[in-house]
């Protein structure tokens, strides 16, 4: 195993996988991924540390977030040095070491599921990346000094790790986590349809794809419905895409059958089917845009209704913005695993 190496706050290090070996998609399973270290990894060699697993929306992909130079801001490691170094209570964050995983496939993203047609990246981030970091880093290695936090789609697989994974992930930021799928999905949806009967079809569509130097917005709409299908709807047997698809692709209406397959996976109907998982979170916090692209505020808002109605604590909070360049948001999130961390110190 190659040795870490070492870049400003960021160590490097490289992960072999054993469960995305030979994935269908034939993506690669020997991945490097940055760890964020504070200030006080080093000055106290003796100390151990919570970890924080933050998890990238679709397209993105694990040192994005890490190394993101932001025009008139710090980058988020300078950042988060200097908060949490801070004397300012209102600016301090708890000490913590960050990771940065890589779920990134071919076709975009895994949704942090276990698929057949993508591989296995539910079991490799709980299964392998979780305890690799903590072997290879003094951290706190229990659920209640361990979050899991993202955007989009990182923020749907920081919500289904709270669900599926309470004994792994004690703390869960959910940051306009894809939800409500009948307003997120179907307007992509369309663009989809209408894509793939331009194109001659999925395969056609599929292999143009990858053959384009310059992708629109509409061609990536309709990659990322396919990658979804890939997760909420796989089907090997399918050339090109490997799903079945929510729509009929000669009238665009949705398939009832396989919509449903895709409902099963949204939060809003998720959260009834896992109501002790999310009781026994130290933090569960929810936030978005009022003005999301995606209407991810209204799917927020519904995932908190779902958890009122079951009596399952939780933050939301919606702020000025939509769905693009919201990275400022990582911030709010860290704040809220700090004090939840804080809390029970105290």
């Amino acid at each position: 195993m190659p040795a870490p190496r070492r870049a400003n706050q960021l160590v490097y290090v490289v992960h072999e996988s054993e469960v995305l070996a030979d994935n269908p998609l034939g993506d690669p399973h020997v991945r490097e991924f940055p760890v964020y270290l504070p200030p006080q990894y080093d000055a106290e060699p003796d100390r151990r540390f919570p970890v924080t697993w933050l998890l990238a929306g679709y397209t993105g992909w694990a040192s994005m977030k890490a190394t993101k130079e932001r025009a008139w801001a710090e980058s988020l490691p300078d950042e988060l040095d200097r908060r949490m170094t801070s004397d300012d209570p209102d600016e301090r964050l708890e000490p913590m070491i960050v990771a940065f995983a890589d779920c990134f496939t071919r076709f975009g993203g895994s949704q942090f599921r276990n698929s057949p047609v993508t591989g296995r990246y539910e079991d490799y981030l709980v299964g392998e990346l979780v305890p690799f970091v903590d072997e290879r880093f003094r951290t706190i290695a229990d659920r209640d000094h361990r979050a899991v936090m993202g955007k989009s789609s990182g923020g749907y697989g920081a919500m289904i790790m709270g669900m599926w994974h309470p004994d792994v992930f004690g703390l869960v930021c959910s940051t306009a986590g894809d939800s409500y799928f009948p307003y997120c999905c179907t307007g992509d949806i369309g663009k989809t349809f209408q894509e793939l009967r331009k194109h001659g079809g999925p395969e056609a569509f599929v292999e143009q794809f990858f053959d384009k130097r310059k992708k629109g917005g509409r061609d990536i709409a309709a990659m990322m419905i396919i990658a979804y299908a890939q997760c909420y709807s796989p089907n090997p047997a399918v050339p090109g895409t490997f799903a079945d698809m929510p729509f009929d692709l000669e009238t665009g209406e949705l398939i009832d059958e396989v919509w449903a397959r895709w409902l099963a996976c949204d939060p809003v109907n998720m959260v009834a089917h896992h109501v002790d998982a999310l009781k026994s979170l130290k933090l569960l916090f929810l936030d978005a845009g009022r003005r999301d692209e995606w209407y991810l505020d209204v799917g927020q808002r519904i995932v908190a209704k779902r958890l009122s109605d079951h009596g399952i604590s939780y933050e939301f909070e919606e702020f000025s913005g939509g769905h693009m360049d919201i990275d400022h948001r990582i911030g709010a999130s860290v704040r809220r695993i700090s004090e939840a961390l804080w809390r029970a110190e105290a």
